[in-house]
């Protein structure tokens, strides 16, 4: 009888550890596999996954709970990494994510609202907390698990600024606030965030961190609301570049702000409107 998936993942997971992982890539890779154990069974084996067909479900899951094709790789991903582990190990023979991805069909720029129109979603939930943890990734360009492990002690709001000490790409960075975030943090941190213990900006009612799935919900309730379509937390990560870009910013500039280790990651987060097309060719002149 093979290992049982959920002690393979907790000795992944101290592998992850000590060989030096961040301490945000460890804990994206935990909830990663706590998914796959939620959607595909509590009890199952390392050995109950040999082909490809075998995690077929999995994806089929994803897909129903809306997850996009980008997101779905990440998690096959983060599961591959989890059998080749195995495979070293000699706990297992094969790797059923092995050139396991699904495909990625770029959204065509309609599909990405403009900012007024999200903070006209943003504007129509009623919890001051989720308004505000909303705006601030409209505005900033910030990743929803940065937000979400945002630490009262990486807020500067005499300096406008905030730390994020572990990104996705494993890099520190600041983020400038400009003045709608500042008038707003300051008002949020004065007022309106929860009387609880917790190191962090925006905690959950038991002070830990707050729920991904709880700040979408709020979100696509909203935005179907207001706007008759589904929008998630990471659309408003597109829409700040694509607006940025818009209104000149370049795509270095962009890639530092969003914490990116590639321009060309950048590029796949940039939607170039159509009038914005027509207004390039209408400068060719032939004179």
């Amino acid at each position: 009888m093979t290992l049982h998936m959920k002690d393979a993942v907790d000795q992944h997971v101290h592998y992850l550890r000590m060989t030096g992982k961040s301490d945000n890539t460890v804990s994206q890779a935990t909830y990663k596999f706590a998914r796959f154990q939620k959607l595909m069974g509590q009890n199952r084996t390392l050995d109950d996954f040999k082909t490809r067909q075998d995690v077929m479900p999995y994806i089929t899951a994803l897909r129903s709970e809306g997850c996009q094709p980008v997101t779905i790789n990440n998690y096959l991903s983060a599961l591959r990494g989890l059998y080749d582990w195995a495979i070293t190990e000699q706990l297992v023979t094969h790797n059923p994510f092995h050139h396991l991805r699904v495909k990625v069909t770029e959204r065509p720029p309609s599909d990405v609202p403009t900012p007024s129109d999200l903070h006209r979603v943003i504007d129509a939930i009623d919890v001051p907390l989720y308004r505000t943890f909303l705006t601030l990734q409209l505005h900033t360009g910030m990743r929803i698990n940065e937000v979400r492990q945002l630490t009262l002690d990486a807020i500067d709001l005499n300096a406008r600024l905030l730390y994020i000490h572990e990104s996705k790409t494993g890099k520190p960075r600041k983020v400038p606030l400009n003045d709608v975030t500042h008038a707003m943090m300051t008002t949020y941190l004065e007022e309106e965030r929860r009387c609880i213990d917790s190191p962090y900006v925006f905690p959950s009612a038991r002070g830990d961190l707050i729920c991904k799935t709880t700040i979408n919900r709020h979100l696509k309730r909203a935005a179907e609301d207001v706007l008759g379509t589904s929008v998630t937390s990471h659309t408003l990560r597109h829409a700040f570049t694509s607006h940025l870009y818009d209104m000149g910013v370049k795509e270095t500039t962009l890639s530092e702000l969003l914490g990116h280790s590639e321009p060309k990651t950048t590029r796949r987060y940039i939607r170039v409107r159509e009038d914005h097309l027509r207004d390039a060719v209408e400068r060719l002149t032939l004179e």
